[in-house]
């Protein structure tokens, strides 16, 4: 009796099968359109603004970074169309744009070590202990990110001759005289090391891995200091990595830091582009040193979604 039924159902799903193939045959699918057009028309005003205000900017200055400039009329500098490597090798041949490169990275690849050191222990603090006040603690690091402005300004004040630094190791008997700290890329030295996002992606990453590994290393007599460089960062590698890739990339891009704390003829990449605008009128120069940094930082952001995407996977 069970053989004659499971026969019976076999022969249902059989019909089954068929009746679908023959329903698809008889009535095509729902086109493209139909099927996605409500999707693409909610994503079509944030396509075009992206297209206006992203794609095609990006378009030109990729494109002028392989024109050259004349002079016209024996006034003015205007970018000419023609295909040319000319600003790309001056641009790593000279050694005004060498050394502003060089600098530009070294200092992002310095800082963000010094930054990672510094956000290890908060973050592991932040992540196992939870102390009163974490929210509060955790909010206090995204201020430089989403106040730069007011750091910036207040760290100016606090380095300047008569800033409370200045006054604290005067008072000491430390100095005779004011250290002169702004107008000088210490104040941004100083400033870039802070670790702010890192913190908070670190603790995130941290979190994530299982306390009991951390307990079963001490169960066999590892330290915490041994059982945090042999366990705990290697398990949460990943997500230190990511945060260290994403510190570098905003650390090659920086601008107003610079600008504020040394002033308009320092030696960053950045400032180099806005010098060959303005006053120079160097478009097709700019726009080559804009493609390399902008080269630069999109290889950290790719390098960082891996490391996001490995982590996931994982």
């Amino acid at each position: 009796m069970n053989r004659v039924l499971a026969r019976l159902r076999l022969g249902h799903r059989a019909q089954d099968v068929e009746a679908a193939r023959i329903f698809e045959e008889q009535y095509e699918r729902p086109s493209f359109w139909r099927r996605h057009g409500t999707t693409l028309l909610l994503l079509a005003p944030l396509l075009i603004y992206m297209a206006l205000v992203f794609a095609v900017p990006v378009g030109f200055q990729v494109a002028f970074a392989f024109w050259r400039r004349e002079l016209y009329k024996g006034v003015m500098w205007m970018p000419v169309p023609a295909f040319t490597l000319e600003n790309f090798i001056r641009a790593f041949t000279e050694t005004e744009y060498v050394r502003s490169l060089a600098w530009t990275v070294g200092v992002a690849l310095f800082t963000s070590a010094v930054a990672l050191l510094l956000a290890l222990p908060v973050a592991y603090f932040l992540a196992r202990f939870k102390p009163f006040g974490a929210a509060f603690i955790e909010l206090s690091f995204l201020l430089p990110i989403f106040g730069d402005i007011f750091t910036i300004y207040a760290l100016a004040y606090a380095l300047s001759p008569q800033g409370p630094i200045n006054w604290l190791l005067m008072s000491l008997r430390l100095i005779d005289e004011p250290l002169r700290l702004v107008q000088s890329p210490i104040a941004v030295i100083v400033w870039m090391c802070l670790p702010t996002l890192m913190v908070l992606l670190i603790r995130s990453a941290i979190a994530g891995v299982d306390v009991m590994y951390e307990e079963a290393a001490q169960t066999m007599g590892a330290s915490w200091l041994r059982t945090f460089l042999k366990v705990t960062i290697p398990l949460a590698k990943k997500g230190i990595m990511g945060a260290l890739l994403l510190t570098i990339s905003g650390a090659v891009g920086v601008y107003t830091l610079p600008l504020i704390l040394v002033g308009p003829y320092n030696i960053w990449l950045s400032n180099k582009i806005q010098k060959e605008v303005n006053p120079f009128f160097n478009y097709p120069m700019a726009s080559a040193l804009g493609v390399i940094l902008t080269a630069l930082c999109a290889v950290l952001m790719y390098l960082y979604l891996r490391t996001q995407e490995e982590r996931r996977v994982t």
